[in-house]
């Protein structure tokens, strides 16, 4: 079994690893990573091992999938299944999320993802959590008009947290609710992570955008 520091070693080495100057500039993605201007391009963050980005990047080949977590140890794994997937639109950054105001220009990105983050169920960790305040300012800031912003999560206490921060935020949520049966149909919203299939449970859904 490998290391952590072997697999940051092996992570940093990909071609699929975006970190320090491989990070192209704000208003740049496409165009440095290779895609034309009029592309979809799909964030989600805190990404973990990529399973939700790798299956969105399969289903959405034209589109450029940017997946984002602090740990290169965990993105090792996402690096390695595109390397095996032999996928051409997905990447993984090594970064913060608090960093995306300085890594896009506004507007420059299509839908953001949030797939199960860290609930910080604690009163005193709100503000780590990804739907608080400070997040949210961020995510209104660098998608497009229109743009949507997508929760799932096992958590209700952070799925009703999520609906009122957006609220206060001036977001419009397009719907939000329980399990399959009121979603909008969606090949996205049915794809599994290893979160689900060890945690189980019911899945609270989310979708907002800023008028």
């Amino acid at each position: 079994m490998l290391g952590k520091l072997e697999k940051k070693r092996r992570y940093y080495a990909s071609s699929y690893a975006l970190y320090g100057e491989k990070v192209p500039p704000p208003g740049q993605w496409r165009a440095q990573l290779g895609f034309p201007q009029e592309a979809a391009l799909i964030l989600e963050v805190g990404c973990g091992k990529g399973d939700f980005s790798l299956a969105v990047a399969r289903l959405e080949p034209q589109a450029l999938v940017i997946g984002l977590d602090r740990k290169a140890d965990r993105l090792y794994a996402a690096v390695r299944a595109a390397e095996t997937l032999g996928l051409a639109n997905a990447y993984f950054w090594q970064g913060d999320a608090l960093l995306l105001e300085a890594a896009f220009a506004p507007g420059e990105v299509s839908e953001i993802w949030l797939v199960h983050p860290d609930p910080y169920p604690k009163p005193r960790q709100a503000k780590h959590r990804l739907t608080h305040p400070r997040f949210l300012r961020l995510y209104h800031r660098i998608l497009r008009p229109g743009g949507l912003l997508h929760l799932r999560t096992d958590h209700q206490d952070l799925w009703r947290y999520s609906e009122e921060q957006l609220a206060m935020q001036g977001a419009h949520i397009l719907w939000s609710g329980i399990g399959h049966s009121d979603k909008p149909t969606s090949p996205w919203l049915t794809i599994e992570t290893d979160f689900q299939r060890k945690k189980g449970g019911p899945t609270y859904y989310l979708q907002a955008t800023w008028p």
